[in-house]
C-alpha cells in the first residue's frame, strides 16, 4: 500500500512540474502576450538571444544544468533543449555567429556549432592557446563560413562554420605592446568602394586594441593574411573596447571606455570622438537614421551626429544597459540599475514606456536583464526566471 502511495505521489508531483513548465498565455492589454519559464533558480547565465525562423534561441537551466532552449516564438512551447556541453561550465557568451542553419559560439576554450533545426551538435572543440594565454572575453566573429577569435592576448584563431577545425592563425597584425586587450573582431565582406590591396571578394577583419599607452585598431585583410592599416590614438588610454564596431557606408564607430569615435573606413582617418562622463562600452552603440546612440552609465543615453559628433538629444534612463537594439525607430533595453525593459524613441529620446518584470511578484532578484531581441511587433526579454513575449511599442 505504501509503494502505490509512494507512486500516487510521484505521478502527482510530475504533473504539477510539468505543468509549471508550460509556456502561459497572458492578457494582451498589458502588451504581454506570452511567459514562458526557463529556469527554476537564479541564474547568471548570459547569451544574446536571437530569432531563428520560428523559434527564439535563449538560455535556460534545466535540473540545474545551464543549457539552451528553443521556444515557439508565438506561443513560448519549448521546441529543443541543448546541453551537450564539454563539461559542467555555464553558459556566459556575449556574441555568437548564425549563419544558415548553424549557430556558433563559445565559452574560454570551448567552442561549439549546433545545428538550429533540432539542437543536436554538429561539432564541438577545445581550443587551447599555445603560449597559455588567457581566453578573454567569449566572443566569436563570424562571416559565412569564415570564424576569428581571440584570447585576450596576441593569438588569434580561425575555423569554420560547418565543421570548427580551428588552427591558430599565422601571424597577429598588432605589433608587441606592454598590454594589448584585444576583444572584439569584426570580420566583413570588401566593401564596394576601393581600398588598396583589397580585392571584391576579399574577407577583411577589423581588430580593436587598447594598452596603457594608446587605444586603435588594424584593418586587416583575412583572405591575404596582410594588413591594410593601424590606426592608433597615442597618450588615449580611456578603455577597451568591449562591444563590436559599427561599419556604416565609408565610416567605423567605435565605443571604448568614455569614447565614442569615428574614422574613414577607407583610411582610417580619426573624423570625431567624443568624451562622456562615464563608460560608454558597456551597452555597445547602434547607427539609426544618421545617429549613434549609446547608453552611458552617467544614467543618461546621447545620440550623437553620425557625421560631426554632435550630440542631438540626451535622456535620462538607467545607466549600465543591456545592448541596445532597435526595431521601427524604437530603442529597446533592459536597465542594469533599474531592472526594467525600456522603450524609447530613437528621434526624440523620449521613453514611450518602462515595464517592470512580472517575476517580481515571485522572486525580488527576478528583474528584467541580458539582451532583447524581436520581429514582426513583438519584443522578446527575459527575467532570471522566464522569457517575455511582449507587444512591441510600435
Amino acid at each position: 500500500m505504501r509503494y502505490f502511495f509512494s507512486i500516487f505521489c510521484f505521478c502527482l508531483l510530475s504533473q504539477v512540474l510539468s505543468c509549471q513548465e508550460q509556456p502561459t498565455q497572458q492578457n494582451p492589454e498589458d502588451g504581454l502576450l506570452w511567459k514562458a519559464p526557463i529556469s527554476s533558480q537564479l541564474t547568471e547565465g548570459e547569451f544574446p538571444k536571437f530569432l531563428y525562423n520560428n523559434a527564439i534561441i535563449a538560455h535556460a537551466t534545466r535540473r540545474g544544468d545551464n543549457v539552451l532552449v528553443a521556444l515557439n516564438k508565438n506561443s513560448g512551447k519549448e521546441l529543443w533543449t541543448w546541453s551537450d556541453k564539454l563539461d559542467g561550465h555555464g553558459i556566459r557568451t556575449k556574441e555568437v555567429h548564425q549563419y544558415n542553419n548553424i549557430l556558433v559560439w563559445r565559452y574560454a576554450g570551448r567552442i561549439y556549432g549546433i545545428n538550429l533545426n533540432n539542437g543536436q551538435t554538429l561539432w564541438k572543440e577545445r581550443v587551447i592557446p599555445q603560449r597559455g594565454a588567457w581566453f578573454g572575453s567569449d566572443w566569436v566573429s563570424g562571416l559565412g563560413e569564415a570564424i576569428m577569435f581571440n584570447t585576450g592576448d596576441k593569438e588569434y584563431f580561425s575555423g569554420y562554420t560547418s565543421k570548427g577545425n580551428f588552427h591558430q592563425y599565422p601571424t597577429f597584425p598588432v605589433r608587441a605592446r606592454e598590454e594589448t586587450y584585444a576583444s572584439t573582431t569584426l570580420l566583413l565582406n570588401a566593401p564596394p568602394y576601393r581600398i588598396d590591396t583589397v580585392a571584391l571578394n576579399d574577407t577583411l577583419a577589423l581588430l580593436p586594441f587598447a594598452t596603457f599607452k594608446e587605444i586603435g585598431f588594424v584593418l586587416f585583410n583575412f583572405t591575404r593574411n596582410k594588413e591594410i592599416y593601424t590606426t592608433t590614438i597615442p597618450g588615449d588610454t580611456s578603455g577597451i573596447f568591449s562591444m563590436p564596431p559599427i561599419l556604416h557606408q565609408d565610416k567605423i564607430f567605435f565605443a571604448a571606455g568614455t569614447l565614442i569615435h569615428a574614422y574613414d573606413f577607407k583610411t582610417g582617418k580619426l573624423l570625431w570622438k567624443e568624451r562622456f562622463p562615464s563608460f560608454m562600452s558597456g551597452s555597445g552603440i547602434i547607427y539609426h537614421d544618421g545617429m549613434i546612440i549609446g547608453n552611458c552609465e552617467d544614467t543618461f543615453m546621447y545620440a550623437l551626429d553620425a557625421k560631426t559628433g554632435k550630440q542631438l538629444w540626451a535622456t535620462k534612463t538607467s545607466g549600465t544597459s543591456s545592448r541596445l537594439f532597435e526595431m521601427n525607430g524604437v530603442i529597446y533595453f533592459t536597465g542594469g540599475g533599474d531592472g526594467l525593459l525600456h522603450a524609447v524613441d530613437a528621434k526624440t529620446g523620449k521613453h514611450i514606456w518602462k515595464k517592470e518584470s512580472p517575476d517580481l511578484q515571485r522572486n525580488s532578484g527576478a528583474s528584467f536583464f541580458d539582451s532583447v531581441t524581436g520581429a514582426d511587433g513583438k519584443i522578446y526579454v527575459s527575467s532570471y526566471l522566464s522569457l517575455f513575449c511582449y507587444k512591441a511599442a510600435r
